[in-house]
C-alpha cells in the first residue's frame, strides 16, 4: 500500500488533506491557479472597471426609481461593507442597510456601524 506524500501550496494554505488538490511544477495548487485565471478576467483597477462600475451605479440608480431604495447592504462593520455602504452614498444611491448582530461583532465594527 503507497503512502500519499503530504503538500502544502506554496501561496496559500491549501495541502493534500484536499482530495481534489494538485500542484503545478512551482508547488502552486490548482485552486490559486485557478482563482487567478478569474481574477484576471474580474479585477479591472483601471478605466475598464471604472466604466464598468459607473454602468453598473446607473443601472441600479434607474431601477431604483420611484422606489424607496436602491439597493441593499449587509453591514457587518468591517472594512468591506463599512466602504461599500459609505461609497453608495457618494454614488448617489439610496441603500437600505441592515445588520445582524450575532454577538461577534468586534468593538471597532460597532463603532463603524
Amino acid at each position: 500500500m503507497s503512502q500519499k506524500t503530504y503538500q502544502i501550496c506554496t501561496r496559500c494554505v491549501m495541502d493534500t488533506s484536499d482530495p481534489d488538490i494538485s500542484f503545478d511544477a512551482n508547488g502552486q495548487c490548482n485552486h490559486c491557479s485557478e482563482a487567478i485565471r478569474r481574477l484576471e478576467q474580474s479585477y479591472m483597477p483601471d478605466a475598464r472597471g471604472q466604466e464598468k462600475l459607473e454602468k453598473l451605479v446607473e443601472e441600479m440608480r434607474r431601477a431604483g426609481r420611484r422606489k424607496d431604495y436602491d439597493c441593499l447592504i449587509g453591514l457587518s462593520g468591517g472594512v468591506d461593507s463599512s466602504w461599500l455602504t459609505y461609497k453608495s452614498k457618494e454614488w448617489g444611491l439610496r441603500p437600505l442597510v441592515f445588520h445582524v448582530d450575532a454577538g461577534w461583532n468586534t468593538p471597532v465594527a460597532e463603532q463603524n456601524i
